[in-house]
């Protein structure tokens, strides 16, 4: 009997300071430092831990994401949705965004157009926004645009469209016949990749009977488009937004 006792005792004895060393190690690799802080206050939102590969962001303690290969940095709200956009670093060192989607924005598209620049796109709702990683955060281009899309890069600027205006109108088609038809407007934005802001600009409008424009760069000052008719057209930036070249 007391060598089973003294056995029992032994094998308990173990265990106890296998998981007191697990803990141990647990709470060592969080340990606070000057680039860890622990919990990370981005109001609503919370990071935790802060620059740890793994970590996660949290709305009213609520897990929204995490990944094993990521250090997340920065997190923002989509304007007018349930849905968030956060700023994260992979174990390269290269910046990226990703999207953490509301159930009711489950059929929205989130995807990457160049280094710098993504695109939100969601059809059931119409909602179109843009966001650019610039300085090591997010920045939402024009977040108060609900058609932001288009985004053509070139090596220095990056062009985009909103629709600015659309309208029911009546044309004739090639019997006679009158039908209704929507002309959309669309007004260009301008981003000079040095610099933060985008330049809108105000007094050129393009037209068209699609609600999707098609931007191509001709060389580094102008940009062409093709209407629904077949026609194409060119646009020297030069003339309207001078000072982002």
């Amino acid at each position: 009997m007391f060598n089973c006792k003294k056995y029992f005792f032994i094998v308990c004895s173990g265990l106890l300071w296998i998981f007191s060393t697990n803990v141990i190690w647990a709470v060592e690799s969080y340990l606070r430092d000057s680039t860890h802080r622990g919990v990370i206050d981005l109001s609503p939102y919370q990071i935790f831990p802060e620059n740890r590969i793994g970590n996660g962001i949290y709305l009213e303690k609520k897990l929204l994401d995490s990944h094993s290969q990521r250090v997340i940095l920065k997190i923002v709200n989509i304007k007018s949705t349930e849905s968030h956009v956060y700023l994260f670093r992979d174990q390269n060192g290269v910046l990226g965004l990703n999207i953490v989607k509301n159930e009711v924005d489950r059929d929205a598209r989130f995807w990457q157009i160049d280094q710098e620049f993504y695109q939100y796109s969601n059809n059931i709702t119409g909602l179109k926004r843009i966001f650019r990683i610039f300085q090591n955060d997010i920045q939402p281009i024009l977040p108060y645009l609900r058609t932001g899309s288009g985004v053509t890069s070139a090596a220095t600027h990056v062009i985009f469209y909103h629709i600015a205006d659309s309208k029911e109108v009546i044309r004739l088609n090639a019997s006679g016949q009158e039908i209704k038809t929507r002309l959309y407007s669309f007004r260009l934005h301008v981003i000079n990749r040095k610099l933060g802001d985008s330049k809108s600009i105000n007094n050129f409008l393009i037209q068209d009977a699609n609600y999707s424009l098609k931007l191509v760069w001709e060389d580094e000052n102008s940009v062409s488009y093709k209407l629904s008719n077949g026609e194409k057209y060119t646009v020297d930036l030069l003339k309207y937004v001078p000072e982002l070249f």
